[in-house]
């Protein structure tokens, strides 16, 4: 007997695309606040997002710099904006833009950022799942059989059922 486990990030895709529209409201939301006093220079919004060390190594996926992990809050520059995650009471992690230079933050451009982060937290996320099912296959009674990686990025495990177990 054999179990197949797909680790697709389309799937994860999926859902950050459909969590998009509340990116662009959030946005929209954050600068009609301050449209009566010229462009705004700061963007703020939640994000589904966790676990810090996994945010501070899919900020260095994208090219950050400056990356600083802290306890409630990391923050990094990335294409020319800082961008400040800070961890709100109930454990959501709230994105914070600004453009380095002070100018006004571009919404397209913030969404593109936190996009693209999600999509690299994604991607480490299923690394860290992975990883716990082959460090756990064995205590748990399987045998890892096979593992592949599609060019989508789709992670394919076959673990077989050890008789002995």
């Amino acid at each position: 007997m054999s179990v197949t486990i797909l680790l697709i990030p389309v799937a994860l895709a999926a859902a950050s695309l459909a969590g998009g529209t509340g990116l662009t409201a959030a946005f929209r939301a954050k600068n009609d606040a301050g449209a009566g006093d010229g462009p705004a220079t700061a963007v703020s919004v939640r994000t589904r997002m966790k676990d810090r060390g996994l945010l501070g190594l899919a900020l260095e996926d994208l090219g950050a710099v400056d990356v600083s992990v802290g306890a409630a809050e990391v923050s990094a520059v990335v294409d020319d904006h800082r961008l400040t995650m800070t961890l709100t009471d109930d454990d959501v992690w709230e994105a914070h833009f600004e453009r380095t230079d002070g100018l006004a933050v571009d919404e397209g451009i913030a969404g593109d950022i936190l996009t693209r982060l999600d999509g690299a937290y994604a991607g480490r996320v299923q690394s860290a799942v992975a990883a716990r099912i082959r460090a756990q296959a064995d205590s748990a009674g399987f045998e890892l059989v096979s593992e592949t990686r599609d060019d989508d990025a789709t992670v394919t495990m076959v673990l077989n059922v050890r008789q002995d177990a």
